[in-house]
């Protein structure tokens, strides 16, 4: 395919700050490019999955290079990049499936990546659009992927249209690796599983930690949310623990269903009146209660917001535009509220009208 490329970027990437970094500058180069807020919050979603992969399977360092591509049927849309030095794939088709890994890890980063893409390619060498890619003229990189989105392409991949999607999350000032995390995955263009989990304490342990709790969840999503929780706790036994909150969303009834363990905090917002969700005590993978679900209405226009502890408790939702983009409003509540002293995180959903 005979591609032009300009507003070329290129981006580092050796710590979980500049997996937030390259996010952040990736949703304004989406929205500035046309892309509408459900196709922003994908392409957040695949950069951190991307950066993700670099530091847990590609070498720890890498690059991500975004760009506007354009075809010769004035087709517009945005291009990645992200190239590390992993040892790469011998099975290419088996690397792209739910569950293959390489290293300590359930293995559902790269079917996420190419689920978001209208096009996938992993060391896409004999194409001469790699020979063309120059990442600060280095070359020395052993493993690409690429992908590209195009803007207003009709193809779908079974996702729930309805959602808008924000998510913001942070490392503790001074630590590599984040112990908070998040994950939204579809089961079907109606229903969409979601979470929050904070690892206990930071650092590499409760990286660790919430890791693998996103990763059993990304998993088994068709579970009921209160059995997906108990999966975790027997899941990561011997980890230093975690706190989770888990909502199951399904537009096509108008339902929310969610359970929650430890201090995960959550409320829906609905015509300016708003429903806390309620968490039980405990950590899970060490003593947890029964969890208990609680099925809530969720209608059109309704929000729901999930967050750590490292975000205060004292902030209002009356501070907060709901109308705004979720994206936007998940980085502010970050940048506005989060604690120092510990890692932070933010999930914010909307049902659009």
């Amino acid at each position: 395919m005979d591609l032009t490329r300009d507003k070329i970027q290129v981006l580092q990437i050796e710590n979980e700050s500049d997996i937030g970094e390259c996010r952040r500058k990736g949703v304004v180069f989406a929205k500035q490019n046309g892309f509408n807020d459900i196709a922003t919050g994908e392409v957040a979603i695949m950069i951190t999955e991307m950066g993700t992969n670099v530091l847990k399977h590609g070498g720890g360092k890498g690059k991500l290079m975004m760009c506007r591509i354009r075809d010769t049927s004035f087709n517009t849309g945005l291009e990645f990049w992200c190239c590390d030095f992993g040892k790469g794939f011998t099975d290419i088709d088996l690397a792209i499936q739910d569950g293959y890994t390489n290293s300590n890890s359930l293995g559902i980063g790269l079917g996420s990546i190419q689920r978001l893409s209208d096009e996938f390619e992993i060391n896409p060498e004999k194409n001469i659009d790699f020979n063309q890619v120059k990442l600060a003229g280095t070359s020395e990189f052993k493993n690409c992927i690429r992908t590209r989105k195009w803007l207003q392409k009709s193809k779908w991949n079974g996702l729930n249209r309805n959602l808008l999607i924000g998510a913001s999350s942070r490392a503790k000032p001074g630590e590599q690796l984040n112990g908070d995390t998040y994950v939204i995955t579809h089961l079907s263009g109606t229903v969409a599983v979601a979470s929050v989990i904070d690892g206990l304490g930071h650092g590499k342990e409760a990286n660790r930690a919430s890791q693998m709790a996103k990763e059993l969840i990304v998993s088994k999503p068709d579970m009921a949310v209160d059995a997906l929780i108990n999966q975790v706790h027997n899941t990561i036994k011997g980890t230093r623990g975690a706190t989770v909150g888990i909502i199951r969303i399904d537009t096509g009834n108008n339902r929310l269903f969610f359970s929650g363990i430890g201090n995960i905090e959550g409320q829906i917002y609905s015509n300016a009146k708003k429903t806390n969700l309620l968490s039980y005590g405990g950590i899970v993978g060490h003593n947890i209660r029964t969890p208990r679900v609680f099925e809530l209405d969720f209608n059109k226009g309704d929000t729901v917001c999930l967050y750590s502890d490292g975000i205060i408790s004292r902030w209002q939702y009356e501070e907060i535009d709901w109308e705004q983009s979720p994206q936007e409003n998940a980085e502010y509540i970050v940048n506005q509220y989060s604690r120092i002293s510990d890692d932070a995180t933010v999930l914010i959903i909307r049902y659009v009208t």
